[in-house]
């Protein structure tokens, strides 16, 4: 929070105080009195009047009021019992009745009013009310000196209101567990510690989310809260899990089946569904989706595998054969092609055309081997069977998840298959780029939530593609993992750069426990600094002088050392939106 904010808030604190005071004073002294007080007020603050001449306006009222009324006290208490003598009888029952009896309120004022009044116009009052009213505006000018008008008291009070975050108690936890997942236009994600709800907004979302926290840090039970609101509330879902937790992809499925969404789980390991990352665009968005699964050291050889798989896809197309892995992979010698166009000859019109096209990829299909055969490794192995299609079975297609408003959670269990979970997460993000811009060339707009969970597994230069084109496609990306240098992980060169284009498209962050120092310190920077006090102590040798100074500073909204303290479940808040920091406590998902 800004300095002038904090000040602003503070003031606002200040002026409700001394308005109950007052309020509470008129009652008890009378409204002569009080007006007094305010004129002797404004005239100590017209003329600048210190703590001395306002402790004279003290002593000076006390020496009028003995020797008016010539008593020690009665100047006090008479104009005190000449008002309370008028409540006692325009309310019997005492203020508090008058308060629970909001009926019995317009008796009241119509008698205090013709009271006021009359007190108003007789001068005698005003004479014996004076003392008394000049000492309480002088003793109320003095006491605002002492909290606001030193310098050095204000800056003070600037520092206490600037204390940490403070943890979210139990109590206000509780109440964010009350809520349900989902809003109008958004997630409920945590409470805050005033018990009061913090949403992820449809549109911060659609700007894209980035979700960071150490193991056991509480980031997955703030994930599934967007995930349970998406159900709720029938967004499409796509969840593609890099830590293969199969467990979370049953109650996943579970609760979209329960909400009478449609589910489908797609996993490696355990029951699952075929998957055809091929369903949808041309042959060449289908080449490019091959491409991309692989980095490309020589850009010579990329081309030609380029070149080479278009036509293959075009082949595949031009005899009526799906476009699915396990038909690629049986498909991708060149003589195999060659027989398939002769086979169908007479269904192909320009089948010379095809067959010269072929006969000009005779010196690209031996430079690109390493390609084909990683296509074939990966359709013969233990999942090999999870992207062959047959008919009467099954098959997961995003095309139709987005159309049916479906659920699809992908889990790719990295730890068992590192390779491959990577190969297979790169493969869903470039069919979902594909799908997505496919929408965009029908003039679709589907909201989609995807969430990217450790994405750090298969995360390429296309999760960056998605995330740039997902705000006009529709896509709210929700991209986790635990800490910023697991972004790059596996990058061999750009790892930096690689960080800052995540985190430059992202504005939405939700930032758990860092235990890494460095980390800590990184997030701490994005989220920015705040005006800030910086004190230092004189010592002497027989200890403190009570004698220092107070300066101005910069320093962070949120420290390093409060992101490394966080307990589990709790989190930094941070979007771009509204530039507003709040610390937050997980709402306890019902996944």
């Amino acid at each position: 929070m800004a300095f002038s904010e904090n000040m602003k808030e503070q003031n606002i604190v200040l002026a409700v105080f001394f308005a109950l005071v007052a309020l509470w004073i008129a009652f008890s002294i009378g409204v002569l009195s009080v007006a007094i007080a305010i004129v002797t007020v404004l005239a100590l603050r017209f003329f600048r009047a210190q703590i001395i001449p306002t402790l004279s306006f003290v002593f000076a009222s006390i020496a009028a009021g003995v020797l008016i009324h010539q008593d020690v006290t009665g100047w006090v208490t008479n104009p005190v019992f000449l008002n309370q003598t008028f409540l006692a009888g325009a309310v019997p029952k005492g203020i508090i009745s008058l308060i629970l009896s909001p009926e019995t309120f317009g008796d009241f004022w119509v008698l205090y009013k013709t009271q006021t009044l009359e007190w108003i116009s007789t001068p005698k009052l005003w004479f014996a009310h004076a003392p008394l009213g000049v000492l309480t505006g002088a003793i109320a000018h003095g006491f605002y000196l002492m909290v606001t008008a030193n310098p050095l008291g204000n800056l003070k009070r600037q520092k206490q209101m600037e204390r940490t975050h403070p943890k979210v108690g139990d109590l206000s936890a509780a109440i964010g567990n009350i809520h349900a997942a989902d809003t109008e236009g958004g997630s409920v994600i945590g409470t805050d510690r005033f018990a009061r709800v913090v949403e992820l907004t449809d549109k911060s979302a659609n700007q894209h989310t980035l979700v960071l926290g150490t193991t056991g840090s509480g980031k997955t039970v703030t994930v599934c809260n967007i995930v349970e609101s998406a159900i709720n509330r029938g967004l499409p879902l796509i969840y593609i899990d890099g830590k293969g937790d199969y467990d979370l992809a049953q109650r996943v499925a579970a609760y979209g089946k329960e909400k009478g969404r449609l589910v489908s789980v797609f996993s490696m390991k355990g029951e699952s569904i075929a998957y055809n990352p091929l369903s949808t665009g041309g042959f060449t968005s289908k080449k490019d989706r091959i491409i991309e699964l692989r980095e490309w050291s020589e850009e010579h050889y990329k081309k030609l595998a380029e070149g080479y798989l278009q036509t293959v896809f075009k082949v595949l197309e031009k005899c009526n054969l799906p476009s699915d892995l396990y038909t690629l992979s049986k498909n991708l010698d060149l003589k195999r092609l060659k027989a398939l166009v002769r086979e169908n000859e007479k269904s192909i019109p320009d089948a010379q055309e095809l067959m010269d096209e072929l006969n000009d990829q005779d010196q690209a299909s031996k430079s690109i081997e390493s390609l084909i055969a990683e296509i074939r490794n990966f359709t013969s192995s233990e999942i090999g069977h999870l992207f062959k299609i047959e008919e009467g079975k099954p098959v997961l297609t995003l095309l139709d998840t987005l159309e049916k408003g479906g659920i699809v959670y992908f889990c790719l269990p990295a730890l068992e298959f590192p390779s491959m979970s990577q190969t297979i997460g790169r493969l869903i993000i470039n069919d979902l780029k594909a799908t997505m811009a496919q929408q965009l060339g029908n003039n679709k707009k589907n909201k989609l939530y995807a969430i990217f969970d450790e994405f750090s597994v298969f995360a390429g230069e296309q999760i960056l593609n998605v995330i740039n084109m997902g705000r006009s496609a529709g896509i709210h990306a929700v991209l986790s993992t635990q800490t910023l240098s697991d972004i790059a992980s596996g990058r061999k060169e750009n790892g930096d750069h690689f960080i800052n284009q995540v985190v430059g498209n992202c504005n939405n962050f939700i930032l758990h426990r860092q235990n890494s120092p460095d980390d800590a310190e990184k997030l701490a920077e994005m989220i920015g600094t705040t005006n800030t006090l910086e004190y230092t102590a004189q010592v002497s040798q027989t200890g403190p002088t009570h004698m220092g100074t107070v300066r101005r500073t910069r320093g962070f909204i949120a420290h390093p050392d409060e992101i490394k303290a966080l307990q589990t479940g709790e989190a930094f808040f941070f979007a771009k939106e509204n530039n507003k920091v709040s610390r937050i406590k997980a709402r306890r998902s019902k996944i």
